[in-house]
């Protein structure tokens, strides 16, 4: 019978995750994302641009709340595209011998890393936007989780499918 042990370690004794390591997203996704920032300022301009012709055409004014909307629009469709534009290239994927992570975010950074043998099974989920772009999202879930605890999106499909078999096959090993 062996003893319970859990030695205490010293944190430089980690591995560390190095910027360099990490891979970039296909540029593909980038454009994804952009057209989808783009459709969505262009529905919300509109509806606002609607709002405010109705607007003058009962008032011939403009209230303080139209202004207050129009303000809120582009103060979020400024900073949605700051993270679009600045956070895009900070987003990657390194895959290590135990373990994979997901670096995003430029307004909120945040690197994700699940160790393989926590892995209880993956998936890959592609809408038609995605499918018009050849990309996808890789879903990593391991036990005790009611969603994915590692979302990749924007992974090329034929790295996601090789990447999901391997972990397939160490899932299977263990």
């Amino acid at each position: 019978m062996s003893l319970f042990s859990n030695t205490s370690l010293r944190i430089d004794a980690l591995p560390s995750l190095v910027e360099e390591e990490f891979e970039g997203l296909p540029l593909r996704y980038r454009t994804l994302r952009m057209a989808v920032y783009s459709i969505v300022m262009l529905l919300v301009f509109a509806a606002l641009g609607v709002l405010m012709w109705f607007e003058w055409q009962e008032v011939n004014s403009f209230r303080w709340g139209v202004w207050l909307a129009f303000g809120a629009a582009i103060a979020l469709g400024v900073m949605w595209a700051l993270e679009e534009v600045k956070g895009f290239p900070l987003r990657g994927v390194v895959v290590r011998e135990h373990d994979l992570s997901y670096r995003s975010g430029f307004f909120k950074r945040e690197t994700v890393t699940v160790p393989f043998n926590r892995v209880q099974h993956s998936e890959i989920a592609q809408g038609p936007l995605s499918r018009a772009f050849n990309v996808c999202t890789l879903k990593l879930y391991t036990a005790g989780h009611s969603g994915a605890n590692l979302r990749v999106p924007g992974m090329d499909v034929e790295r996601a499918k090789r990447l999901r078999q391997q972990l397939d096959e160490r899932v299977s090993q263990s």
